[in-house]
């Protein structure tokens, strides 16, 4: 389930795994400052993202098992995160 979405106003975030596992990436359009309907994917092994700046997003899910990852932020002064709780959760589950 997902609840929580945040985006980042300065900069693009990038995320490598560390390992070929495959894992769940959600976003969501902006409407007119707030995040709409969430829309999920899943990656190719060893596939990496990189979410633009004011991407909403979700956190991303490893499947199956722990997996590290290398990212790759923005970094300076000024609050680079901005979080937003969905009224009710949403259900993300494969086709």
């Amino acid at each position: 389930r997902l609840s929580l979405v945040e985006r980042h106003p300065f900069g693009s975030q990038a995320f490598m795994p560390l390992s070929p596992l495959p894992f769940l990436v959600t976003v969501a359009p902006d409407e007119n400052g707030r995040p709409g309907t969430p829309v999920s994917f899943l990656t190719a092994p060893g596939q990496g993202v990189n979410l633009g700046r004011n991407v909403w997003h979700g956190v991303l899910t490893p499947l199956g098992q722990v997996s590290d990852f290398f990212v790759v932020d923005w970094g300076g002064d000024g609050i680079n995160l901005e979080e937003y709780r969905y009224p009710e959760p949403w259900l993300i589950a494969a086709p």
